[in-house]
């Protein structure tokens, strides 16, 4: 190979190299612009954020208000087991038993037919 020969494929190599690195460079950037285009992370207005951080805070509020009421409530149902519990049961009885425990007494048989009401 002369000289000249060996200069003409160099710079045909070079020339090459850099025309082929400039497509790639290309296709990757608009790969790139396509795929920020589709996340949409391109234009983010603080706008946004600021609607989003009322939120979040409406939200906290809302759900403190919420955990105070509902422990209100299990504090509420634990005194009225406290004061179940202490209070004693009423217990009816059945006609079969009444009715052989009673033969003589015609008293309590009107409360009770009041209470089977």
């Amino acid at each position: 190979m002369s000289g000249e020969e060996f200069v003409i494929a160099m710079v045909a190599i070079v020339g090459g190299l850099g025309f082929a690195g400039f497509l790639f460079w290309n296709i990757f950037s608009l790969i790139r612009q396509w795929i920020n285009k589709k996340s949409g992370n391109s234009d983010i207005n603080p706008q946004f954020f600021k609607a989003l951080g009322e939120f979040k805070k409406n939200t906290e509020r809302r759900i403190a208000n919420l955990e105070t009421i509902v422990s209100d409530l299990e504090e509420e149902r634990y005194r009225l087991d406290e004061t179940h519990d202490t209070m004693g049961d009423i217990e009816i009885e059945e006609e079969e038993v009444r009715s052989s425990s009673n033969k003589g007494k015609d008293d309590d048989g009107n409360l009770r037919n009041m209470l089977n009401e």
